[in-house]
């Protein structure tokens, strides 16, 4: 193309004789001009194209993720609902009349049921790939981009929240088997011919410091649980916008 316009303009200079050199010269220095812009511009049309395949890429890779931690969420919200279920009933249970170790037993299989410790996990392996490569600046909708910084942004409040919440347990539940060693292996004595009173009598008097220790134990669980669901909850439906969001670009 170049080549092209270089004939028309040198025949036109040499119409003009006394002019020739100077158009020629003055045209030559435009057609360097104009091909390197056009190379410029083709450069920069190039790393456009290459810039917005990586940045569909990268979205690509966090919706994955996305579905990952929904599926998740969904998962720790059945979870939750039934561990706090299981800690109501619990609670019921523990005020009334204990008769046999057998009925104890019964009674503490319920506590096992909820005194999960479970940590959040969840699918951040492509938005920490993005900011810690600087890639961050790839994603052109800059509302989108606040969505999704914002929504790791909870995910990791929640998951130390959960973190200490759960260390929190732990320790109050340890204490709770210090002050009632027996009751974590209540099934062994099952084959003991052992009077229940001797053995199991705290947990019909709530004014005995075991009593007290389950009771607060098992509401501490309920709770932890209760605010879990909170979080699994926002969550849940943070991550299904995002997706939608996601799927409408690509």
């Amino acid at each position: 193309m170049i080549n092209f316009f270089r004939r028309i303009r040198k025949k036109l200079a040499d119409d003009n004789k006394p002019l020739k050199y100077m158009r020629y010269a003055i045209g030559e220095i435009l057609l360097v001009v104009v091909g390197i812009l056009i190379a410029l511009q083709v450069n920069n049309w190039n790393e456009y194209r290459q810039e917005r395949r990586s940045e569909l890429n990268f979205l690509s890779r966090i919706r994955e993720d996305l579905m990952v931690d929904n599926a998740y969420f969904k998962r720790r919200i059945d979870d939750a609902n039934q561990f706090i279920a299981s800690s109501d009933e619990f609670l019921n249970s523990l005020f009334d009349k204990q008769h046999s170790i057998a009925d104890a037993d019964a009674m503490m299989e319920l506590f096992r049921e909820f005194d999960s410790s479970e940590m959040m996990t969840t699918q951040n392996s492509t938005i920490s790939e993005m900011l810690y490569a600087g890639k961050l600046e790839l994603i052109t909708n800059p509302e989108l981009k606040s969505l999704l910084l914002d929504y790791y942004r909870k995910s990791e409040e929640a998951a130390k929240h959960i973190a200490e919440f759960n260390a929190y347990t732990v320790d109050v539940l340890n204490i709770m088997v210090d002050k009632a060693p027996n009751i974590y292996i209540m099934e062994a004595y099952l084959e003991i011919d052992l009077a229940f009173e001797e053995e199991f009598g705290y947990l019909n008097d709530p004014s005995s410091g075991e009593f007290k220790a389950i009771t607060y134990t098992a509401g501490l669980y309920g709770t932890k649980h209760g605010v879990f669901l909170g979080y699994f909850k926002e969550l849940e439906v943070l991550s299904e916008e995002l997706i939608k969001r996601l799927e409408q670009l690509e």
